[in-house]
């Protein structure tokens, strides 16, 4: 079943916004990594967290980049919620 408008555009404004030298958005679900995504890819990154809506209790995002070495390096701030299945599963069905 597709998400709501109103759940994506909630899941939309809590990724957080990538400036240099952010990159890249890490998805976790309950702290286990789901995937890297490039910030050209939006709509990648919200697909990610529809596929994995209800398989996790909460789906985060933090703010990567790539160094001169190809190493991911984390943003050094805490992770940013982006979906809390109990919360977000009262709006699921709303059209």
């Amino acid at each position: 079943m597709p998400v709501s408008r109103e759940v994506r555009a909630g899941w939309e404004r809590r990724l957080p916004e990538l400036s240099a030298p952010w990159t890249h958005w890490r998805i976790t679900g309950d702290g286990r990594p789901i995937a890297d995504v490039v910030g050209d890819d939006l709509f990648g990154a919200l697909r990610l967290v529809e596929e994995n809506f209800g398989r996790f209790i909460s789906i985060k995002a933090n703010r990567i980049c790539v160094d001169d070495n190809g190493k991911c390096v984390k943003e050094d701030i805490a992770l940013h919620e982006i979906s809390r299945h109990a919360y977000d599963s009262i709006r699921w069905d709303r059209p």
